[in-house]
């Protein structure tokens, strides 16, 4: 993760520099959950807590949790859902929990 955000942080605070409204990134997100890549993943915003996603060549989302502990518990959630066997079957491909 370190290692990921000293290759997205950008010395203008965003990137791109001409577009600090909607930028694919800032330096106030902090990733904590990425492929392999780094190609996606999901950040912190240390603004207000908020939890957003990015996925390379698309638009960057923030807000998509209001918190970090929104995001675990929905984390939480859909595990409980696949314990009780409520939630699509998931299988391993590559390393990855796919699900169905």
């Amino acid at each position: 993760m370190e290692k990921l955000y000293a290759n997205r942080s950008m010395p203008g605070g965003f990137d791109p520099p001409d577009q600090p409204d909607n930028p694919f990134w800032r330096n106030e997100w902090i990733p904590f959950l990425s492929d392999q890549d780094g190609w996606m993943g999901k950040s912190i915003d240390v603004r207000d807590g908020r939890v957003g996603r990015w996925f390379v060549g698309e638009i960057t989302v923030t807000g998509e949790y209001e918190s970090l502990a929104q995001y675990f518990d929905s984390v939480a959630e859909m595990l409980t859902k696949i314990a009780n066997g409520t939630h699509p079957v998931c299988a391993v491909a590559e390393g990855r929990l796919v699900w169905s």
